[in-house]
């Protein structure tokens, strides 16, 4: 895995950085102004480096967080889902939202919704694909209100 390696570069660079550190920590006498300058340079380049790696590693975190979050909400929407014999509808929504159609949700995972063409007839204008039946009246939902007015457009 290429995180994986990037991970173990920058713990490389860390490592390198902090044995730099240490070297002038210890105060040797012996190295000159020009090793120093030389080392110096060196945990400059090791910390850019480190830097560079722990943005790819946040970068690779990040990816991974957003697509588990996107298979999350998949598997929520899954959960709902019921399949009705010719296309699907999403079950806990106050109308039990739907028709949607079959053949686009289980061949690319794409929810298109069905169009009313005529009475029992039904049609996906995505796959064009067409859907008879008669029995889509039970689907329609009733609201429990008594003065609900089903010509009241407000």
């Amino acid at each position: 895995m290429a995180d994986v390696g990037t991970i173990a570069a920058a713990l490389s660079s860390v490592k390198t950085a902090t044995d730099i550190v240490n070297l002038f920590r210890q105060g040797d006498l012996s190295l000159q102004k020009a090793e120093q300058k030389m080392k110096l340079a060196d945990l400059v380049g090791a910390l850019a480096e480190i830097k560079t790696q722990l943005a790819d590693v946040q970068h690779v975190i990040l990816e991974r967080d957003n697509r588990i979050s996107e298979l999350e909400k998949k598997l929520e929407l899954r959960g709902k889902l019921i399949y009705d014999k010719i296309y699907y509808w999403v079950e806990g929504t106050p109308t039990n939202d739907g028709p949607f159609c079959q053949r686009c949700y289980d061949s690319d995972g794409r929810l298109i919704r069905l169009q009313d063409v005529s009475d029992g007839y039904w049609e996906c204008k995505s796959c064009k694909n067409g859907f008879e039946d008669k029995r889509v009246a039970r689907h329609i939902p009733v609201r429990a209100e008594t003065d609900y007015d089903p010509f009241d457009r407000d």
